[in-house]
């Protein structure tokens, strides 16, 4: 009893101590209250207010009430000093006094180090948050909202059961994927949005295919029809957003059906770690680094966007499933091929769903692939076609080369 009562004194002061580092380097700046052997006393305060309540019942509460008053009065005093009008650390050092508290319960201290790396590090990106509010618009805000509204409010009201034609429209089912694709693509432009397309292109091409590789396709080409001097550097983003969309693709399927991993993960893996490093080659060979000012990548959360993709997901569905029962394998791959012109994750979800109780692994794995490789296809014409020759050509070479292992995977393994 002794060792573990000593254990989360210890732990108390290490997450008074993580904390209060980060606003003792602050202090070099401006003049806080607190510093780091002070936050080390308020976390060992709320564990020994903890610890000393199973003695004296409420004198936790007394402890809280009065460490607030001390921190309300030293803002109070800060506030008429320098005129500064920041709250944040005196919020933390009450949340500080919290996470000491809990230290002291076992349930508690297992999240107790959680809380405090996640709580150190929201204060040491400060920069960068402020950075990425003031890169988000207005219209953005509502679309985000609007689809929050919708997604979180208006999805667990929707029937969660088959109903119509065929036995493929589940209302929930439809719209919960439409919200775990658009969710995928929103940390992706989370992620963008963060950092900034102005870091370069290795954040165009890996963050961006996380959002849209045909999106940054199109805006590489677009860039290298102002300037030749960038080609390799817009191939490399290129061909790394969509050998992002392989990776993308294996994720979406290992949470919609695990059980297709194992089949799916050679033909995706291959293509896309092969696309990475053939990118990279054409990084090696150019100097410049930053071509992905110009990339303008949607709101994914948007409404609109969501319910097209939904309908889309729909239709496939009830296409693929027509296709299955008419025509059998080869109808569901030339689906495939014609739905990865359009979009890939739509074609993806849905043989993801099919192999549930409809179609064979094999048939879904192969579907998939061949969906992926259409669309890499069709990026292959926009580079040609919207930017120069030379960069359509690479582009194409290593597309080839992509779509070869590809389809020698889903032959031979």
């Amino acid at each position: 009893m002794h060792i573990e009562l000593i254990l989360k004194f210890l732990i108390s002061f290490a997450i008074g101590a993580l904390i209060g580092t980060e606003r003792e380097r602050k202090q070099s700046k401006i003049k806080e209250f607190a510093g780091i052997r002070t936050f080390m006393l308020i976390a060992v305060f709320g564990t020994s207010s903890a610890f000393l309540s199973t003695f004296y019942p409420n004198f936790i509460i007394i402890a809280f009430l009065g460490l607030s008053a001390m921190v309300g009065l030293s803002y109070i005093t800060s506030m008429k000093e320098d005129g500064d009008i920041g709250i944040t650390t005196e919020v933390v050092a009450l949340l500080t006094f919290i996470l000491g508290a809990l230290c002291f319960s076992d349930e508690g201290l297992q999240i107790v180090p959680i809380l405090a790396i996640i709580i150190t590090t929201l204060l040491a990106v400060k920069p960068y948050l402020h950075t990425f509010a003031r890169r988000i618009s207005q219209k953005e805000i509502i679309n985000t909202l609007k689809f929050l509204i919708v997604a979180f409010v208006i999805l667990p009201l929707l029937p969660n059961q088959t109903m119509g034609p065929l036995d493929v429209f589940n209302p929930y089912q439809i719209w919960l994927m439409v919200v775990f694709i658009s969710g995928i693509s929103f940390a992706g432009y989370i992620l963008m949005k963060f950092i900034g397309p102005e870091k370069g292109i290795s954040a165009t091409g890996v963050i961006g295919g996380l959002v849209s590789s045909t999106a940054v396709t199109t805006a590489m080409a677009a860039r290298v029809k102002e300037s030749d001097f960038v080609i390799r550097a817009a191939v490399f983003a290129t061909v790394v957003a969509s050998s992002m969309m392989f990776l993308r693709v294996l994720f979406e399927v290992s949470v919609i059906n695990p059980t297709l991993i194992g089949l799916l993960a050679a033909p995706m893996l291959s293509m896309g770690i092969l696309g990475i490093a053939l990118g990279f080659l054409a990084w090696k060979t150019t100097k410049v680094r930053e071509v992905g000012e110009d990339l303008k990548l949607k709101n994914p959360f948007s409404l609109k966007p969501a319910l097209i993709f939904g309908l889309l997901f729909l239709i496939i569905l009830f296409v693929s499933k027509i296709a299955d029962i008419y025509f059998g394998s080869r109808g569901i791959y030339i689906t495939s091929i014609i739905s990865g012109v359009a979009d890939v994750d739509a074609i993806t979800i849905s043989m993801a769903i099919l192999a549930r109780n409809t179609i064979t692994p094999e048939v879904a794995v192969t579907a998939i692939t061949l969906a992926s490789i259409s669309n890499t296809v069709v990026k292959f014409f926009i580079a040609m076609f919207f930017g120069t020759r030379k960069f359509g050509y690479l582009v194409g070479i290593i597309f080839a080369l992509i779509i070869s292992i590809g389809i020698m995977v889903i032959l031979f393994v």
